[in-house]
């Protein structure tokens, strides 16, 4: 009658039907699994109000008659339970820990009429059918704390969100993860999360970061049924600008090609910090010219850049990869970061 119920709940979480609720049907089976538990629990009760009633009867056949009674129990508790595992069934995994609590009873029994019968004494069969009560409480308890676990949404394996966390911030699309939830229904996880991009994502580029994130989680953490990402745009106070430099506090108007930059970090309208980058003479090359700066930007965590004038090609490098040109008015470099603080200058134009 169990496995019979239990392979209804299967059923039923893997059905068509299910499908048309937004969590499955997937906490049927958390439901048998705390019905199980009970059953076992009422097991444990049964056997211990049948040891006052229990009469002397002294016979070494029935103790070993109970004990080999119980391999076939075992034996289909280990198959359901390794077959549950295997196919992410935690009411049959249940169901096999039910035949625990029948082996437990048959060995409880079996070695309390043995020792029964070689010491004459009751006392020992007491004591064995005492333990085995204990372990069928013990089981019927863990498989109800996993099953009350599942159906308040209370996490089932703690290691699930600090890993879906790294995942989450291996992609270097992403600036800051708001919230990571992760909601267990029986055998599968529904996992929503919050992440915040750099704004200057297009809606293209933002929704393959989520559909990077989405395939890693699939893929790298177990039981996961679906993903759900929002997204926000960063709003960073922050901004670090990049500018060519000719010489000290002027800017050069060979971007690509310039001897010396410039990092500068802003934060609400104040500079902060200030940095130079010097480029050996040999390494000036046509070929790598729009390439190093790039690489500068990129290893600078640059946002902006200011200059007088720049080629096609790093325009179009620095675009793509979400860093913002802007045209300074004169080769002031005071001038000008006050001017971008300000919001005064406009973006460059190519064309």
């Amino acid at each position: 009658m169990v496995t019979g119920a239990v392979f209804a709940a299967i059923s039923l979480s893997k059905s068509k039907y299910s499908t048309k609720y937004s969590y499955g049907l997937f906490r049927v089976e958390d439901l048998v699994s705390l019905a199980i538990a009970v059953i076992i629990a009422a097991t444990a009760v049964d056997l211990l109000l049948s040891i006052p009633t229990y009469k002397s009867t002294f016979h070494l056949g029935s103790g070993i008659i109970q004990l080999i009674s119980v391999i076939p129990l075992l034996l289909s508790g280990i198959v359901k339970i390794v077959g549950g595992r295997k196919v992410k069934a935690p009411s049959l995994v249940s169901d096999g820990y039910h035949n625990y609590s029948d082996v437990y009873v048959g060995i409880g029994v079996g070695l309390g009429l043995i020792a029964s019968y070689a010491t004459g004494l009751n006392t020992f069969y007491y004591v064995a059918v005492g333990i085995a009560a204990i372990g069928i409480f013990y089981t019927s308890v863990k498989i109800g704390r996993d099953s009350i676990v599942g159906i308040m949404d209370l996490p089932k394996d703690k290691s699930v969100i600090p890993k879906i966390d790294q995942i989450v911030k291996r992609n270097g699309q992403v600036t800051d993860v708001k919230s990571i939830k992760a909601r267990w229904a029986g055998p599968v996880i529904f996992v929503e999360i919050v992440i915040s991009v750099t704004s200057r994502l297009t809606i293209d580029e933002a929704h393959d970061v989520a559909d990077s994130i989405e395939r890693s989680v699939l893929s790298e953490i177990s039981g996961v049924k679906d993903v759900v990402i929002h997204i926000e745009p960063s709003k960073s106070p922050e901004r670090t600008v990049l500018l060519p430099v000719s010489g000290p506090g002027r800017i050069d108007e060979r971007t690509s090609k310039s001897l010396n930059y410039l990092i500068v970090t802003v934060r609400n309208g104040e500079r902060i910090a200030t940095r130079s980058i010097q480029i050996p003479s040999q390494d000036i090359a046509i070929e790598k010219n729009a390439q190093r700066v790039l690489s500068i930007a990129k290893e600078n965590s640059v946002t902006d850049a200011l200059v007088l004038e720049t080629g096609e090609v790093l325009y179009s490098m620095l675009t793509v990869n979400h860093i913002e040109l802007w045209k300074a008015i004169s080769d002031s470099v005071d001038e000008n970061i006050r001017l971008f603080m300000d919001g005064k200058l406009n973006k460059l134009k190519i064309g």
